[in-house]
């Protein structure tokens, strides 16, 4: 049930939709969502988290009521305003720090959730970058020679696979974060469960929709750490997968604004790694893509 399926109720509005199959509609003083009839596992998901995210003192929009029946639920309305908006709305460079530190300083919060479920499901890294070559290469990449990728993502699950895992958010960037007379509240943390170290934290400071050139050294001392480097480099490949099948495949245009970006973090973490023939090309991946014109600064 794809984005623009579902008629928005009576007194509701229809919101644009995220990277999933649910639907949002804004009510009075609330946010209606319905979810597909097969998604009664994310629903499920969606209740236990909220539980005990807020229990851990992480800010998320509160449910107002549920039915599973329907498959719906009422969520606490945090407004339009994302991490993103925010973010460029501050025009002082120490508030913009201090912003990304407050979103930031959640995770330990997050990763330390596992006392709570310590047998949780981990990521699927080879799915994830499988996706990823599946779906760039005949969009971004315009159906150009990448089978040298396929032996870099081995190296790369191969490395992260035998490293620390903690539990993650999964999705954590400033997208997912909501802005609200000052206050801001984490979204989208249905999916949350075990992930390499750094999963969150690149995430959020090699972020595919806001460029943190410049803060993120000062928010993470262990930004050029070979452990994070890879786990950037994992999470900016398997975002390149979800741009492409939203932005090319399921007409959901508007991901495409954040290849470029996603493109120039991986150049930066082959480059920070010492992989310079595959840094190499990468460039030229970059200048014979569909972006020809997003060549690193």
């Amino acid at each position: 049930m794809g984005e623009g399926q579902i008629e928005a109720p009576v007194g509701y509005t229809k919101l644009k939709g995220d990277a999933s199959s649910r639907s949002y509609f804004r009510g009075r003083g609330h946010i209606l969502v319905k979810y597909p009839a097969d998604s009664g596992e994310s629903f499920d998901n969606y209740l236990f988290w909220t539980e005990r995210y807020l229990r851990a003192g992480i800010p998320v929009p509160k449910i107002l009521r549920y039915d599973k029946k329907r498959m719906e639920m009422q969520l606490e309305d945090w407004g339009d305003t994302d991490g993103v908006t925010w973010f460029h709305q501050l025009s002082r460079p120490d508030e913009r720090t201090a912003f990304v530190r407050c979103v930031y300083e959640y995770i330990p919060l997050i990763q330390g959730l596992s006392a709570y479920e310590p047998d949780q499901k981990r990521i699927n890294l080879k799915w994830e970058l499988d996706f990823f070559l599946k779906h760039a290469r005949d969009t971004i990449f315009n159906n150009l020679d990448i089978a040298w990728l396929e032996f870099l993502c081995r190296e790369i699950i191969h490395v992260l696979e035998n490293g620390r895992w903690v539990l993650s958010h999964r999705d954590y960037h400033f997208r997912n974060v909501l802005v609200k007379n000052g206050g801001g509240c984490i979204i989208d943390f249905q999916d949350t469960r075990l992930a390499p170290e750094f999963y969150d934290i690149v995430s959020l400071l090699f972020d595919n929709y806001l460029d943190l050139k410049g803060i993120a050294a000062g928010i993470e001392p262990e930004l050029d750490a070979p452990e994070l480097r890879w786990a950037a480099l994992q999470r900016n490949l398997k975002a390149l997968g979800t741009f492409a099948w939203f932005g090319y495949k399921q007409g959901k245009d508007w991901f495409r604004e954040s290849v470029p970006l996603a493109m120039r973090h991986v150049l930066s973490h082959l480059n920070a790694l010492g992989l310079e023939a595959e840094a190499e090309k990468w460039q030229k991946l970059m200048e014979s893509s569909l972006f020809p014109d997003q060549k690193q600064e």
